[in-house]
């Protein structure tokens, strides 16, 4: 049995254990939240990274999503959540980027003396141009740990299946460890996030394996202006991608390098409706030509919240 194997048992075991250990004692109804987003965005130059595919073009497009997200604390030691979500991107002129994804995720956990340990499913299907584009199917096990209400760590280990209808050859296995740390300060106004995975994916053809490293960072800061509530986010994420095969278009090894910026600024207009402005940069570094630009992207959303 391979090392996927026993990943993928040891979820569906857990999984089941906490989700029996739910079943035997439900003790509230679940409380369910509805968030709903519309907007317009503009990227300098429309990519699918999925896919090394850039137009070295900008646009305009119009966003829209949908979630839907319930969660029972059901007893005071286990939790489960679960949701659903759409969203779509809608571009003025260039609509062989047009973007629309449809997600569902189920989360059951369960609270010991020491830690949270918890398993969850992810499911996500991507149409591109209104052509199907990438299934995902992602499992997860992880435990985390909240100490002195200050800091929040968690650990994963998470499998996932990835499908390209159109391109089979992309078709990949992708297993990855990552941890996060969270640092809470000024009664939760203020906190700094610091998370790193490690991460091995192997595709139907060689050229697409790779053995990649994430590290992220993020602030986050709320305060009141305006007599209004405001949030200011500023983010940085940095990807490096050793492709373990020769690449035939560059009779060499692929090696990538992404650096994303972000920043964005939310304000509270009414207790339910909330505005945010965003931009982000981002540097995709490759010898692959067509992996290797540029882009800047600049968005503002109305965020509902029922």
């Amino acid at each position: 049995m391979n090392n996927n194997s026993v990943t993928k048992n040891i979820y569906i075991a857990l999984l089941a254990s906490i989700t029996a250990l739910i079943n035997d004692s439900i003790a509230a109804p679940p409380t369910t939240k509805f968030e709903l987003e519309a907007g317009t965005e503009y990227d300098s130059n429309l990519s699918v990274i999925e896919l090394d595919r850039n137009s070295s073009e900008g646009d305009w497009s119009a966003l829209a999503n949908a979630r839907l997200n319930s969660q029972w604390q059901v007893t005071d030691k286990a939790k489960l959540k679960g949701g659903l979500s759409y969203s779509s991107k809608t571009y003025q002129e260039y609509s062989e980027f047009d973007l629309a994804i449809k997600q569902v995720f189920i989360d059951a956990s369960y609270d010991f003396a020491q830690l949270t340990a918890g398993a969850s499913y992810h499911y996500a299907d991507a149409k591109l141009d209104d052509n199907d584009f990438l299934t995902l199917q992602q499992r997860s096990l992880y435990i985390s740990r909240l100490i002195n209400q200050k800091i929040f760590l968690r650990a994963a280990i998470n499998d996932q299946d990835k499908d390209f209808p159109a391109s089979s050859a992309r078709n990949a296995d992708n297993r990855s460890i990552s941890g996060d740390a969270f640092f809470f300060y000024n009664q939760g106004k203020t906190f700094f996030t610091l998370g790193v995975s490690n991460e091995r994916e192997n595709a139907v053809a060689n050229e697409f394996d790779y053995d990649g490293i994430n590290i992220r960072t993020n602030v986050n800061h709320q305060f009141h202006l305006w007599n209004k509530k405001n949030r200011l986010q500023f983010g940085l994420r940095y990807d490096q991608r050793d492709y373990s095969k020769e690449t035939p278009a560059l009779e060499a090894k692929r090696n990538d390098k992404r650096r994303v910026a972000t920043a964005e600024w939310q304000v509270e207009a009414t207790p339910w409706l909330n505005v945010a402005a965003k931009l982000e940069r981002g540097n995709y570094d490759s010898n692959l030509d067509s992996a290797n630009y540029a882009e800047t992207v600049s968005s503002l959303m109305l965020k509902a919240n029922f």
